[in-house]
């Protein structure tokens, strides 16, 4: 925005202000379509139909896409909480930051530590099928040795890519994704043409796939829900990189809101198109990789082994997408002094968070060597620590939600649209990521399951080390005062929605 205008409103003002971290970032790397490759490339849309497809249908049958659709409503709705927060702090760390200010340091911290949780567990588990997908590429029988080889130097490859800079991270996921989506968008018309053709491998359509019977009614859509909120999840990277963006205060609002949109719909679609293209009983017991198995019973070896290539690339831009936002997260906390201060620090021509960045990578690496070669308790142990991935998305995203209410609830009471838009629709959508929390914890073996211990224990240590820093770190983020929307402060930056507070 020009803020030289003798004509700019009190919202554009805002908008040139500085980002909370200064230049320690690569201000204005980023337009909106880097933005949201990067968004994109977090959820790894063609790796997560790879690998839930199977699952989803046995939860829903063909309903699946209704179910999908209607979950992308709780995620649009947190994605405009986003928006929102983000055009009052313009901060990597998110909802660390923001309900750090509006609810509580303590309830930002936490938030903060659920967030690096969430992402450092999704990079370790992504960048795990990379390796047997690569191989499989180059034979059928698998080989350890080179599995944990291709997942390493692929570790690395992103790691390295994440430290030279946002910018070379946007082009490389929009590569990526230019390769991945061509392949599965050549798989989903040949398989459309299979059902309505009847081919014989194929289930033919009918309008009864979408009945509430089918769906398997509340269960079944709980079900399907679960699922969904995983494949959805790390589309809010676009946030995350928001210190590097340009127009950072509303560009990477716009850009999670068009990737939920984008997400639902091809999610829907592409479910749609694939779930009838075999049978159920074959799709289920070949879940593990069913695109391939798809694509070689409907068009042929050349199209199943593109899928191979399309699955392991969309895991590989997931990797370096959760790499990026884990460690833009760890940045903001370090630079605040409630971790190693360390974290804070970024290289001085890269403009990325150098500890940060190296670190996580590294236990990236660790985490490919062990589960590959590691005992079945060491293995046993990574699926349960990766079995909780989304039960921290869905909380972190909850969380926004009701930091989003709590900081605007002055500008909630001015009129009933805004009750509805700026509390009932957050406070609603993290209502229904609570409820999918507690509906999955049975699957997750209970509350005193171990899925469910592993998850106390990660918490735990944030909530020790949360402790220390209070006490004895001398960090003054937890002198923060509490910050409130004042909507009669200035009616032109009310209307917008922007960032007075008290």
């Amino acid at each position: 925005m020009d803020d030289t205008s003798a004509k700019a409103t009190a919202a554009d003002v805002d908008a040139t202000e500085p980002q909370e971290h200064g230049n320690r970032l690569a201000r204005n790397a980023l337009g909106l379509a880097g933005n949201i490759g990067i968004a994109l490339g977090s959820s790894a849309s063609t790796a997560s139909i790879a690998l839930t497809l199977a699952a989803i249908v046995a939860a829903s049958s063909f309903a699946s896409p209704i179910a999908i659709l209607i979950c992308g409503l709780p995620m649009l709705a947190i994605a405009a909480a986003f928006r929102r927060l983000n055009r009052w702090r313009v901060n990597c760390g998110a909802t660390y930051a923001w309900g750090g200010r509006a609810i509580s340091p303590y309830f930002g911290f936490i938030v903060g530590w659920i967030t690096i949780l969430a992402y450092v567990v999704g990079v370790v588990s992504i960048s795990l099928p990379i390796g047997p997908y690569v191989v499989s590429l180059f034979g059928n029988s698998s080989s350890r040795p080179w599995e944990a080889i291709v997942g390493f130097v692929a570790v690395i490859l992103v790691t390295i890519i994440a430290y030279l800079g946002i910018k070379l991270t946007a082009w490389t996921q929009w590569i990526l994704i230019a390769v991945e989506y061509t392949g599965i968008g050549i798989l989903a018309i040949w398989c459309l043409v299979a059902v309505f053709s009847h081919n014989p491998h194929s289930v033919p359509f009918s309008w009864s796939w979408f009945s509430w019977s089918s769906m398997g009614g509340i269960n079944g859509f709980i079900a399907a829900s679960l699922i969904a909120v995983y494949m959805y999840s790390g589309w809010d990277t676009g946030i995350l990189v928001n210190e590097e963006t340009a127009d950072a205060r509303e560009k990477p609002g716009q850009s999670v809101v068009a990737s939920v949109i984008i997400l639902a719909l091809m999610y829907a679609f592409l479910t749609f198109a694939l779930q009838g293209a075999v049978h159920t009983k074959d799709l289920e017991a070949n879940g593990d990789n069913a695109l391939s198995y798809i694509a070689g019973v409907i068009a042929g070896n050349a199209l199943a082994k593109y899928m191979i290539l399309a699955v392991a690339l969309s895991a590989l831009g997931s990797t370096l997408a959760s790499l990026v936002s884990g460690v833009r997260v760890t940045f903001a906390m370090g630079a605040d002094g409630v971790l190693p201060r360390l974290f804070g620090k970024t290289d001085a021509r890269f403009k990325t968070p150098v500890l940060a960045t190296v670190i996580i990578g590294v236990i990236a690496s660790i985490g490919v060597w062990l589960y590959t070669f590691g005992s079945s308790s060491v293995v046993d142990s990574f699926d349960t620590v990766v079995s909780v991935d989304g039960l921290l998305f869905a909380l972190y995203y909850a969380l926004t939600g009701i930091a989003t209410a709590v900081y605007y609830r002055k500008l909630a009471a001015t009129s009933p649209w805004n009750i509805i838009h700026i509390a009932v629709f957050p406070l609603a959508a993290a209502g229904f990521l609570a409820y999918i929390i507690v509906r999955s914890v049975e699957g997750l073996g209970g509350w005193s399951g171990r899925d469910l211990v592993s998850l106390y224990v990660m918490i735990g240590i944030g909530v020790a080390i949360m402790l220390y820093v209070r006490f004895w770190g001398g960090s003054d983020y937890f002198k923060l005062p509490r910050e409130t929307y004042q909507p009669d402060a200035e009616p032109a930056v009310a209307a917008s929605g922007d960032t007075k507070t008290s």
